[in-house]
């Protein structure tokens, strides 16, 4: 009899989350405590899989959502998802335990000029891909834990009335905690040589230091830019060395406050 009983419990558990992980995402969504600056439309799926037309996180849009669930973050007591959209790929896990949100393998390329609509007033216009590989994000709730990737602008250069001046690629390293993000810049054999690192407090206070050298055939508009943006220290050499404060909302994304 006892095994009758156990054989019925464990059957019942088992129908119930298959009834869980079939439940329509739509239904899910409304008991789960989104971010404020979050917005899903036009989901469709059931837990384990789905799509959704559109997430915007601080009116900045993702679109044609494709989402995965990975069971082999079961045994690790974490909830993991592999998420495909139209710029690129994220994996997302929630730990169970502690309640941390971790992304890691993590992809996603934009074009500057779409980027640049949520930066106005600037003096140059660049044009390019910035490529953003995320080897490890942690967050707890809202709030920054970790966070170490790269960040690649590929094919940067000036948009000189309708003539593209390409300068080549270049790679930004990150590494960041509650405090302050640090961060090295080079060039991946492009135009320019460039070597520099910085940081940012948490505070929003900022500081960069830049060295960069140009060769003599360089195109008149880039150094045209170079006298602009930077100081000129000798032939053909520049540096920017520059301390400011960023804006209070790019502060409180970096860091989540």
């Amino acid at each position: 009899m006892f095994r009758i009983w156990q054989f019925t419990l464990f059957f019942l558990l088992c129908l119930v989350v298959a009834l869980l992980f079939n439940l329509p995402i739509s239904q899910v969504l409304p008991h789960v405590k989104l971010p404020r600056s979050l917005q899903v439309s036009g989901v469709d799926g059931n837990v384990l899989k789905g799509t959704a037309v559109e997430v915007r996180i601080n009116d900045f849009p993702i679109r044609r959502i494709e989402y995965r669930y990975l069971p082999s973050c079961l045994p690790l007591l974490k909830i993991c998802y592999r998420i495909d959209y139209d710029r690129g790929r994220v994996r997302i896990a929630y730990d169970l335990l502690n309640g941390d949100t971790e992304v890691s393998k993590t992809r996603i390329e934009y074009p500057v000029a779409e980027l640049l609509k949520h930066v106005p007033n600037m003096l140059v216009r660049p044009v390019g891909r910035l490529q953003l590989e995320i080897d490890d994000l942690t967050m707890l709730g809202e709030k920054l834990v970790t966070a170490e990737g790269k960040l690649i602008w590929r094919d940067l250069g000036i948009n000189d009335d309708g003539i593209k001046i390409d300068i080549g690629d270049y790679q930004f390293d990150f590494t960041g905690n509650p405090q302050q993000y640090d961060f090295t810049m080079r060039d991946l054999d492009a135009a320019l040589d460039v070597k520099g690192s910085g940081n940012i407090k948490a505070a929003g206070v900022y500081e960069v230091d830049v060295k960069i050298g140009a060769q003599d055939s360089i195109d008149p508009q880039v150094k045209s830019v170079l006298n602009l943006v930077a100081k000129r220290s000798s032939v053909n050499k520049y540096r920017i060395e520059k301390k400011g404060r960023l804006p209070a909302n790019i502060t409180r994304q970096l860091f989540r406050k």
